[in-house]
């Protein structure tokens, strides 16, 4: 998480007199530009670049957890089924039936 003292600030009045300026501080900073509306943090300005890092690194951070909790789970005690003790013959034939009016939709 972003903190005030390690990154550029700034004020809503710069941003709107110059937005490009703004966002080329946060390139430039490899990081967000807190933007203060009298005395208290309003907002944050990233470049795209560093936003799609930032979401990208959040997606595979949820991945490694959600991985995580399934190998907590499987190490639960239980029995586990295969596919074939679930599905009988339609399984071991890799038969895949959709029934559209199962209910679901």
């Amino acid at each position: 998480m972003l903190k005030t003292l390690d990154v550029p600030t700034s004020n809503i009045s710069k941003l709107k007199q110059s937005p490009s300026k703004i966002f080329e501080e946060a390139e430039k900073a490899k990081s967000g530009v807190y933007i203060f509306n009298r005395d208290t943090p309003s907002g944050v300005v990233m470049s795209v670049v560093d936003y799609e890092k930032m979401v990208k690194t959040i997606d595979n951070l949820q991945e490694q957890l959600f991985q995580a909790e399934i190998a907590e789970r499987l190490k639960q005690p239980g029995k586990i089924y295969t596919d074939e003790e679930v599905r009988g013959t339609k399984a071991a034939k890799n038969e895949v039936i959709i029934d559209d009016n199962d209910g679901w939709e």
